[in-house]
């Protein structure tokens, strides 16, 4: 990955090759970011311009020897650290190198949820441990092979244990002369305190609305300009989510939403049940998606509710529906709305069953929609 290739983030992009040009390079940096906003292929692309050969004045050149490497993010300076199922193949992530490549070739935006997928492990936990910890500092203790810069990139930091930070403190704090570690995060509230105080922040924003209609451009060329701007909008930054719709149909999720909302409105049993069935089958991630977008909708209703219509962002039928349905919602209903939403999604990330799930927070509809 090179930072042409790369939606967004303009200025930040120049920033990161200014310090590098200037020789301000930080020995320990957290690229921290929400989800699908690029921390991952920006550390690559900046991991990349260090090892360059012939830097150019706005990216790496893309033809010598250590880019070529990059392409297939084999450079043997660029040392990785990930978080994996402890016990499987190991403890440590040498037996899952090639595979996270291969990941992250694939989808450079590549979250937790891709890779346990990756890892067909849909309900176990993400772990860095104290073995990946030892083999963060045994790879660092060998001299450079092209005699620059060294690179450690750590991804999701936030998934390392205790005893994992412990071991890799001293070294993060002071490590071999030109070695940089790139720490690259989205939830800052998980990571460590002994981590956060070692580290330069290097803040990585949401990506603009026009930034994903981009990017979504160059991945689904057939896809229609107004419908590829309705999804740059719902997506709110995150080229994932952006995605996500744009592969499995976002009108299919609003109808779906629709017709459930009004069952349970009117309170219709028999029509709830057939909505479950269908919920059912759609699988996690699309189940997940779908409340995700409910909260989204939500969002915008509360929005048309207070008066905010510059703010409201939905067109055609998904207006309509915003029109109609914030004359039912109020401040003794929103809250509980938002918070059933919030609660569904968390118990699917968690393995929880499907219908009994979406039968369960029917019924809660069908008292808070009536509120």
């Amino acid at each position: 990955m090179r930072f042409s290739s790369l939606t967004g983030h303009a200025a930040l992009k120049a920033t990161l090759i200014n310090n590098v040009r200037e020789g301000r390079v930080a020995h320990a940096q957290l690229f921290l970011g929400p989800r699908g906003s690029g921390t991952l292929p920006l550390a690559l692309a900046y991991a990349r311009y260090l090892f360059c050969q012939q830097p150019g004045a706005a990216d790496a050149c893309g033809e010598c020897p250590s880019c070529q490497q990059m392409d297939h993010l084999a450079h043997p300076d660029l040392n990785l650290a990930f978080p994996i199922f402890l016990g499987e193949k190991g403890k440590s992530c040498s037996p899952y190198l090639e595979q996270w490549r291969e990941a992250v070739l694939d989808e450079p935006y590549l979250d937790d949820e891709v890779w346990r997928r990756e890892l067909n492990g849909e309900n176990k936990q993400l772990t860095i441990g104290v073995d990946i910890a030892q083999e963060v500092n045994r790879q660092l203790s060998l001299k450079a092979y092209r005699g620059g810069w060294k690179v450690m990139l750590i991804w999701l930091p936030e998934a390392m244990n205790l005893q994992a930070a412990n071991k890799l403190l001293k070294v993060l704090e002071e490590p071999e002369e030109r070695t940089v570690f790139l720490l690259v995060a989205h939830q800052a509230e998980h990571l460590l305190p002994t981590i956060l105080s070692r580290v330069q922040l290097v803040k990585v924003p949401a990506l603009t609305e026009a930034d994903v209609l981009e990017e979504l451009q160059v991945r689904f060329p057939d896809l229609g300009e107004a419908e590829a701007r309705a999804i740059a909008i719902r997506s709110e930054g995150d080229v994932l989510e952006a995605t996500t719709m744009a592969e499995k149909g976002e009108d299919e999720l609003f109808l779906l939403f629709r017709d459930w909302l009004r069952a349970c409105y009117a309170r219709k049993v028999d029509l709830t049940s057939g909505h479950m069935e269908v919920f059912n089958k759609l699988g996690r991630e699309k189940q997940k998606a779908l409340m995700r977008y409910a909260l989204y909708l939500m969002r915008q209703c509360v929005l048309q509710w207070q008066g905010a219509h510059p703010l409201v962002v939905v067109a055609g039928e998904e207006r309509d529906f915003v029109e109609k349905f914030a004359t039912l919602v109020n401040e003794r209903n929103i809250p509980g709305i938002r918070e059933e939403l919030e609660t569904a999604h968390y118990h699917l990330e968690r393995n929880a069953n499907p219908k009994v799930l979406f039968m369960d927070l029917s019924y809660r509809m069908m008292g808070l929609l009536r509120a």
